[in-house]
């Protein structure tokens, strides 16, 4: 049980600051998603799990208490050939428990935002190719859609309720999966609730992560409630994904309100 980057552990805030931390000193801050979700890893010394996250784990069937596990912060997940920098996850812990082996692919939140709508996106990506044809944006996007979504099902959200974040967290997570040979992945969202957040601005995440979950479940799931893990849900796959990984989605929630 190990948290380590490049092959180094980290073994202290300081550590993981220094080999994982966000680009700018000033977001690493008390309160905020980078330190809170290196603290609430670190636990006891990176010996167990965040207790939210157990506790999300084994409200699915399909998981049981974690045996062993380590993690990358900052990991890289690429999810197709384009050029350019690949997905980053904030945290990619690989795990075990009675039935195997499995990923999580950890999206920390404070009360940031999932990024970027898909239109927004897609508008981006235009305006790239139009100043670079050989930009690959607007069909990256396309691909995502494709591979993870499918065909609008009647009453279903559109893409235009859609973040992008959870398209590209998603495929990265599927896509590390298939390579390692794992036929479970799960997306996390690792929410911190602190004095520095806001419950507008929390209750609008929790909107668009319900959203996406309705959307990728074609309507089955339409609410994801904290400490449980929803699916599993089959992807159409194609072009990102060849065989088929049993996808999971859910949020652990930490609340370190003082007041």
């Amino acid at each position: 049980m190990a948290i380590k980057k490049n092959g180094i552990e980290i073994l202290s805030l300081e550590d993981w600051e220094l080999r994982a931390g966000p680009k700018r000193h000033d977001q690493w801050v008390d309160d905020r998603s980078a330190k809170e979700a290196a603290r609430a890893w670190l636990g006891l010394n990176g010996s167990e799990l965040p207790v939210e996250v157990q506790k999300t784990l084994n409200s699915h069937a399909a998981f049981a208490s974690v045996q062993e596990w380590v993690a990358e912060p900052e990991a890289k997940l690429p999810f197709d050939n384009f050029p350019g920098e690949p997905r980053n996850s904030d945290l990619v812990v690989f795990a075990k428990d009675a039935f195997g082996q499995f990923l999580v692919a950890v999206e920390a939140k404070a009360d940031e935002p999932f990024g970027e709508t898909v239109p927004d996106a897609l508008a981006s990506a235009v305006e790239r190719y139009v100043q670079n044809s050989q930009s690959n944006g607007v069909t990256r996007i396309q691909q995502l859609a494709v591979a993870l979504l499918g065909p609008r099902l009647n009453s279903e959200p559109s893409l235009k309720d859609i973040r992008y974040q959870l398209l590209t967290a998603t495929a990265g997570a599927l896509c590390k999966a298939e390579e390692q040979g794992l036929d479970r992945a799960v997306l996390l969202i690792h929410e911190f609730v602190t004095d520095k957040t806001s419950d507008e601005k929390h209750d609008a995440n929790a909107r668009d992560l319900n959203h996406f979950v309705a959307r990728l479940s074609h309507g089955a799931v339409t609410s994801v409630q904290p400490e449980y893990l929803y699916g599993p849900f089959t992807v159409p796959g194609a072009p990102l994904l060849s065989t088929k990984v049993n996808l999971f989605v859910g949020k652990a929630t930490r609340n370190l309100r003082r007041r």
